[in-house]
């Protein structure tokens, strides 16, 4: 804000003084003819608007091209023309400079060489994508490496046993024979193993002697029913349901005298229930029998295992005290040897699987890592996009006549060479910035970064134009800057605004989403007058007028309007300093912007 109330004023009263010792001299006449107009002030003007209340902090930056790229002649040449000259605007496929003399030089590799990195960029753009949209891949990656985890702790657990095992075996190898503390273990084992096999072989007789009575009970069921079929048992039953049948039919028909039917249905009765009950004896005896001989083959492996545990326990005693002279001691200390590297090299492998487990869990529950390397990737892909461009349109175009043709359209930031200078594919002839759409890149602390995403709505301020944009977050680079210790973070500037020229100063801040749009002027437009009141001026038509305004909230460089100011209306914001009220202006764009 301003603090100035109307050096005009000042200079007005001055000239009021004088005029009376002109008339007191007697030459009014000649001071009328001596007063002259003052030429009008000039002034830049801005049209106010609605725009979103900046909120927190502020970032610092500058105005960055959205493209930039340096072009070379594609051939050895003089160059014969340059046709452009530094902030000079240019549009796509505009001649910019000619050789003469050019030689043509193939541009088939570069276009091929950013074809494929083009591809490439486009294949890592799509892989970024689908892991960060694949909400499933985290959840079975944290799975997985969970199970890693628990397989490689079990073996890690073996390994440390064996370890264990092979550093006893070798004591007592190096030593002549084992501690008493040693073969006292050894000892243990070698009793639990022993007993391990008596109750195995217990358990065998036990099952051995099932499997008899099985047997026999089998045996007798077959003797006693002998061998009854399932065919037996429905045709018996069938027969018998028949009779039935006839039997209960005479019954309930009231006739007179003895059932004929009484004989057959018992018959058929008696013959069904024989059959059914021996063939249900059978089936439990066979089942039983079954069951008796699985048994005794499980039994059967339990004695064989235990043997071959009680063979181990006896080797490791036997080999606890190895006779003098033998190479066992050697031999020990090659078997402690390979249990050590064993037990190492697991051990590194569930310590790496810990890491990638808790590395999955990480990423599962934040998504800032594929994020990044989702912007990452997009940001390869737009470069390799220009680049590719580039590349066709200096095959397809730049050495065609000698000519070096514009890619895009823009500003020309530098011209590299002279006339008549030699000049070739290694020449940085002339750079060029894309002005649409207008970019800033504003540096942004890690504790602030995690409000910017992609779309936010950002407030951006021009201290050397006094004018304030709108725009949105379009990326956010990924690494932090080395010199600033800060994200770069890419806005978006609505509209065309061809004043806003690449290295301008620039102070962004974010905006309320949602939020009720309110009225921004810079600050420097509102001025103070000694009463405490704040003013700015108005134009209308080619004069300015003071009007008093309400300021709401305030940043260090833009003013919230809450009375005073509608939409539409033109404000001072540059030159107000020297104005009063019913001044006469003239208007003057600010620099590279179109007059108002």
């Amino acid at each position: 804000m301003s603090f100035s109330k109307h050096k005009k004023a000042q200079v007005a009263f001055v000239a009021a003084a004088v005029v009376p010792l002109f008339l007191l001299s007697g030459c009014s006449a000649a001071g009328s003819k001596a007063q002259k107009t003052l030429p009008p002030l000039a002034v830049q003007v801005q049209t106010v608007g609605l725009s979103n209340l900046p909120v927190g902090s502020s970032f610092l930056g500058s105005i960055t091209p959205y493209i930039q790229t340096t072009l070379a002649p594609g051939a050895q040449g003089s160059l014969a023309s340059v046709n452009v000259r530094p902030g000079q605007v240019v549009h796509q496929g505009e001649v910019l400079a000619t050789l003469s003399g050019a030689a043509a030089v193939p541009a088939q590799n570069a276009a091929e060489q950013a074809g494929a990195a083009l591809t490439n960029a486009q294949v890592q753009y799509q892989d970024a994508l689908a892991l960060y949209n694949d909400h499933l891949s985290a959840d079975q990656q944290v799975a997985n490496a969970q199970s890693a985890v628990n397989q490689q702790k079990a073996a890690l657990q073996t390994a440390q046993v064996n370890l264990q095992k092979a550093q006893v075996q070798e004591q007592a190898a190096l030593g002549g024979g084992s501690t008493p503390q040693d073969l006292s273990a050894l000892q243990a084992v070698l009793q639990a193993d022993q007993q391990q096999l008596t109750a195995a072989q217990k358990q065998l007789d036990i099952a051995q002697s099932n499997e008899k009575s099985a047997q026999d009970a089998y045996t007798a069921a077959q003797q006693a029913y002998g061998n009854i079929t399932a065919d037996q048992v429905t045709q018996a039953a069938q027969k018998y349901q028949q009779e039935t049948s006839y039997y209960q039919s005479w019954q309930s028909g009231g006739f007179a005298g003895q059932n004929p039917y009484t004989a057959a249905f018992q018959s058929a009765q008696s013959a069904y229930q024989a059959l059914n009950t021996g063939y249900n004896a059978l089936q439990t005896a066979k089942t039983q029998y079954n069951s008796a001989v699985q048994a005794v083959s499980t039994a059967t492996a339990g004695v064989a295992s235990a043997q071959a545990q009680l063979a181990s326990a006896q080797k490791n005693m036997a080999d606890a005290n190895p006779a003098s002279g033998t190479n066992a001691a050697q031999q020990a200390k090659l078997t402690l040897a390979a249990a050590q590297a064993a037990y190492n090299q697991t051990k590194a492998q569930y310590d790496a699987a810990v890491s990638s487990l808790n590395l999955a869990k990480q990423m599962a529950a934040d998504r800032t890592q594929e994020k990044q390397a989702l912007d990452q990737a997009s940001n390869t892909l737009r470069q390799n996009q220009v680049n590719y461009q580039t590349a066709q349109s200096s095959l397809q175009v730049q050495l065609q006549n000698g000519q070096v043709i514009s890619p895009i359209s823009g500003v020309v930031q530098s011209v590299g060479a002279q006339v008549g200078q030699s000049v070739g594919p290694q020449t940085q002839l002339i750079t060029l910035a894309s002005d649409n759409p207008v970019m800033a890149t504003v540096d942004v602390p890690p504790n602030e970064i995690a409000k910017m995403k992609p779309g936010v709505g950002m407030s951006v301020d021009v201290p050397n134009l006094s004018q304030t944009f709108s725009g949105r977050v379009l990326d956010v680079h990924p690494q932090l800057d080395a010199s600033t210790n800060e994200y770069p973070v890419d806005v978006i500037i609505d509209g065309e605004h061809p004043e806003l020229l690449p290295g301008l100063q620039v102070e962004a801040q974010l905006t309320q989403s949602g939020g009720q749009k309110v009225i921004l002027v810079p600050a420097d437009a509102v001025l103070s007058l000694q009463s405490g009141a704040q003013e700015v001026f108005v134009l209308n038509g080619n004069k300015v007028h003071s009007r008093i305004v309400q300021v709401g909230d305030m940043t260090s460089t833009q003013y919230e309007i809450t009375g005073g100011l509608k939409v539409g209306d033109k404000i001072v914001v540059q030159g107000q300093n020297l104005l009063s009220d019913g001044d006469t202006v003239k208007v003057v764009p600010a620099a590279g912007a179109k007059g108002n």
